[in-house]
């Protein structure tokens, strides 16, 4: 019931004057103008009213206009309210132009010999009577994945969707979901339906390789390319992103490569960003991702770790002093010098140079 309704209350002395009182909210009066009607000799006559301030009322935003209302008479029974404007609206709907169906049911998924997976459904119940007009979108995606990443598939005349194992990244958790909507050339129209219960799946692992390698195009001069790779083997491995222009261009190397691990699995994403220059409709780059071939120089001349000495000695002199001796190491390069370093200590104590 409508706040006036809920509200309307009407007693009488039982022998000349009836009095109703009811409340509206003060943002609905902004709005509407309400008179309070009752029935008499056949036809409804308004009652005249008055209105004061009141209390609030738990559903009114603002505050409450209370209403009191007097008719002489006290055999009056039957009460409504009409507004100054007519508040109507109106439809033809013709069924088959405006159909939303139930969510497809039983949606699952097998995997098959070749690596790649099967998702099944079945219309639902009580849609089996538009057959072949329906058409269905899928989608899928890893489970850490949002909902607006996921890839799309729109499928016609089927009830199942083949996804291969190359479109898939090895080693993750997938989940996916369809829904069903009146085909465009069947004649039929309408809206989506509500998305059908999800179903997950886990693809086998592959191995070390980088995986998910993608590139998207910003349509003016970038080239986003972005991949995986195992997380325990970055701090050994560094991979680099080479790319190609046109099959005859010389490869070239992108940097500067950005990192970031990933939620809840043992990957990192890697990206580069290519510039892109005189670029067409029929551009087609060419991108690798790779394990780098690293190199360090160490000058054999700059690291020179000599043999020990050999065959140390030590005599007392007549001064009572000591003497070491040692055959020292020879190099084939007579113009090397060398510079020894001595160490001595008492047995009970720690070496001191």
């Amino acid at each position: 019931e409508s706040i006036p309704m809920q509200t309307l209350q009407c007693y009488n002395n039982y022998v000349s004057l009836t009095t109703c009182t009811w409340m509206e909210c003060s943002e609905a009066h902004e709005f509407l103008n309400i008179v309070i009607l009752y029935f008499s000799v056949n036809r409804n006559k308004e009652m005249t009213c008055r209105s004061h301030t009141g209390e609030n009322h738990p559903d009114c935003q603002n505050f409450t206009m209370h209403w009191v209302c007097n008719i002489y008479g006290y055999d009056q029974e039957n009460y409504s309210f009409k507004f100054d404007l007519t508040l109507q609206a109106d439809l033809n709907v013709y069924l088959f132009q405006n159909v939303q169906t139930l969510p497809p049911q039983n949606l699952s998924v097998t995997s098959m010999r070749s690596g790649d997976f099967l998702l099944t459904w079945k219309a639902a119940d009580g849609s089996q009577g538009l057959g072949n007009a329906l058409e269905y979108e899928v989608t899928y995606k890893r489970e850490w994945e949002s909902w607006e990443k996921a890839a799309s598939l729109l499928l016609s005349n089927t009830t199942s969707c083949h996804l291969h194992h190359k479109d898939l990244v090895p080693g993750s958790s997938y989940v996916a979901r369809v829904r069903a909507r009146p085909g465009r050339a069947s004649g039929f129209s309408g809206q989506y339906s509500e998305w059908s219960t999800e179903v997950s799946w886990e693809t086998p692992e592959g191995g070390l390789q980088p995986r998910n390698l993608r590139c998207l195009f910003n349509g003016a001069d970038r080239l986003m390319c972005s991949w995986e790779v195992k997380k325990a083997i970055i701090t050994s491995v560094l991979f680099g992103l080479f790319f190609r222009a046109t099959p005859a261009s010389a490869e070239e190397e992108c940097s500067p490569v950005h990192e970031k691990p990933l939620p809840h699995i043992p990957y990192v994403v890697q990206s580069c960003e290519i510039p892109v220059s005189n670029s067409s409709s029929q551009s087609q780059y060419h991108v690798s991702v790779r394990a780098k071939t690293e190199e360090k120089l160490i000058e054999a001349y700059k690291n020179i770790k000599v043999l020990p000495p050999k065959n140390v000695t030590v005599t007392m002199t007549k001064d009572q002093d000591y003497k070491l001796r040692w055959t020292k190491y020879t190099f084939d390069k007579k113009f090397i010098k060398q510079r020894y370093e001595a160490e001595y200590w008492k047995t009970s104590q720690m070496p001191k140079v």
